[in-house]
């Protein structure tokens, strides 16, 4: 098995504290592919050049030689390059492309596998739809990290089918596979993270008391597209009225954007009479290990279709933290109800709700429309919620029961080493149900384009010519041998040299044609080889443009 990683380098970096997660998360799994991958060579697919360095550097910091152990491929001859490749995988769900460039290799090919990371928004909506006319094949997958975000993904193909059977007819097939494979992380870094002296450390920087329980929200501060507070505000002053505890709510993370930070001071101030809340930007020095150790129970109560699997109820789970998260997309799959902590009941409007924020979405062309307009009408059990905090508050034992049950959990599902080998497991079931499946045309035999978008030239523009070239034309030299060296002295004259024939041979033609006489273009072309003809046409073009030779008698 030969597997190919499409690689982008981040370009976004940090800004006010600002964590980009899908810059995170694929140099998460790069590092740990390279942690606990068993490639003999690992093989990158870059976008550019920065980023095969990047991929090098990464490779690098795990202690891998990584010049002889890292291969770029250049991405603009996949003929070439990509014809040993068992399965080419993007860390994301743009595999649209793999599946039409497949078409110019020779054989079956490689797999083309994706990672949908979220289903909301347009560019991804376009990204999965765009597989429903892709020359896609049984064995090619989009990786899901939750069975909700399976549910979507198929959602939107059905979506997309009621048009597509409407406008063609015929029955819709889902394009690819959509095997479910959890996010990962490294479970013994967060284990490290809350141990007993920072703990200690943590809770004397907040001026947390011992009988103080701490409540921790971990991530981005923003109503619109992660949680809105009121909920969580609400559960927490109902369970400091039902428990003798004294609790205190800390939120660590980033406000998203900054002008939400006063909206949510200002929320806190008339909403909360007995919970002391905290804001703590995580770019804050005294908490360089975050507050995994400092907490007592973890919360989340995402509402947002931006969410979509949860990683930081996992790492909190890792950091043995019991957690009360909502029962919302991928974050059922991760804390067990009663087990590692509890999940809060969500309930949201029937689908016959949602067509005016779709509307509204494409007519204002404003992704925040469709996030907020979602969460504002999407709701949680805040009774439910206050007595799980309450529960959790009053009972010692049963807090350090479920953190030591979700860090097992996390330990034995979630960490890295087993995440990565379902991913090559997973890419080498793909790869031999390919092979084992009898190649057949995805596209109509001598069909006229690369791609629906990348037609060829002279199909869709052959009105434009005053005539096409035909075998039967006369092609007779004109220029002499002195003239044509002036023409090659002069890189102007080959637009795209990669598209004719090497100069040699360039040459070599037209001393062929003029010593012929006046042959008819088929016997120029019959004098070479048929996967050759295609290039000699475009040679005699050129010849034609440049003054070489003439057509006619």
């Amino acid at each position: 098995m030969s597997v190919c990683i499409h690689y982008s380098r981040p370009a976004s970096g940090s800004h006010d504290g600002e964590v980009f997660g899908l810059d995170v998360a694929v140099t998460n799994f790069l590092s740990a592919y390279f942690r606990h991958g068993t490639p003999e060579k690992f093989i990158c697919r870059p976008t550019d050049m920065p980023s095969f360095e990047h991929f090098k550097t990464l490779a690098t910091q795990v202690g891998h030689d990584a010049e002889t152990k890292c291969i770029g491929l250049d991405p603009r001859h996949p003929r070439h390059n990509l014809v040993l490749i068992s399965c080419l995988f993007r860390p994301d769900p743009l595999i649209a492309d793999f599946a039409w460039r497949r078409q110019q290799v020779v054989g079956r090919g490689y797999v083309a596998c994706g990672l949908v990371h979220t289903m909301s928004g347009e560019r991804i909506a376009r990204a999965v739809g765009d597989l429903c006319l892709a020359p896609t094949d049984a064995s090619d997958a989009l990786i899901c990290p939750s069975e909700a975000i399976r549910d979507a993904v198929r959602n939107l193909w059905e979506i997309n089918a009621d048009y597509l059977n409407h406008r063609l007819g015929g029955k819709f097939i889902c394009p690819v596979q959509t095997p479910v494979i959890p996010l990962g992380i490294d479970t013994q870094k967060f284990a490290k993270l809350a141990t007993a002296d920072k703990r200690a450390a943590q809770r004397q920087a907040l001026g947390v008391g011992d009988d103080e329980v701490v409540l921790l929200f971990h991530g981005r501060l923003s109503f619109a597209t992660k949680a809105h507070p009121l909920p969580l505000l609400l559960a927490a002053e109902r369970a400091a009225e039902q428990t003798q505890r004294k609790l205190r709510l800390v939120m660590y993370g980033y406000f998203k954007p900054k002008e939400m930070e006063p909206h949510f001071h200002n929320l806190v101030a008339a909403m909360c009479k007995k919970v002391r809340v905290d804001f703590i930007m995580n770019d804050d020095p005294r908490f360089p290990d975050a507050l995994w150790a400092g907490a007592d129970i973890f919360m989340s109560l995402a509402d947002n279709i931006q969410e979509s699997f949860g990683l930081t109820p996992i790492e909190a789970m890792a950091a043995g933290l019991p957690a009360i998260v909502t029962d919302w997309d991928g974050y059922r799959g991760g804390v067990r109800d009663r087990v590692d902590g509890f999940l809060i009941p969500t309930i949201a409007p029937p689908p016959e709700a949602g067509m005016a924020i779709a509307e509204a979405y494409y007519n204002q062309e404003n992704y925040g429309v469709s996030l907020m307009g979602a969460a504002q009408s999407t709701a949680l059990d805040i009774a439910r919620c206050a007595e799980a905090i309450a529960t959790l508050a009053n009972d010692d034992a049963k807090r350090r029961a479920f953190g030591a049950n979700g860090q097992e959990r996390a330990r034995a599902v979630y960490d890295w080493q087993h995440i990565i080998k379902q991913y090559e497991n997973l890419w080498r079931d793909l790869a031999a149900q390919r092979q084992a499946t009898p190649p057949r045309p995805a596209v109509p035999p001598h069909w006229q384009a690369a791609h629906p978008s990348y037609p060829n030239p002279w199909r869709m523009f052959e009105s434009f010519p005053s005539r096409l070239l035909t075998p039967e034309d006369v092609v007779r030299v004109v220029m002499s041998d002195d003239e044509a060296a002036l023409l090659f002295r002069h890189e102007m004259n080959f637009f795209l040299p990669e598209l004719l024939a090497p100069e040699a041979t360039l040459r070599d033609l037209i001393k062929a044609i003029r010593a012929a006489g006046t042959p008819r273009a088929r016997d120029i072309l019959a004098a070479f080889p048929a996967t050759e003809q295609d290039c000699l046409w475009r040679c005699i073009g050129w010849m034609l443009k440049h003054g070489v030779a003439e057509v006619g008698g």
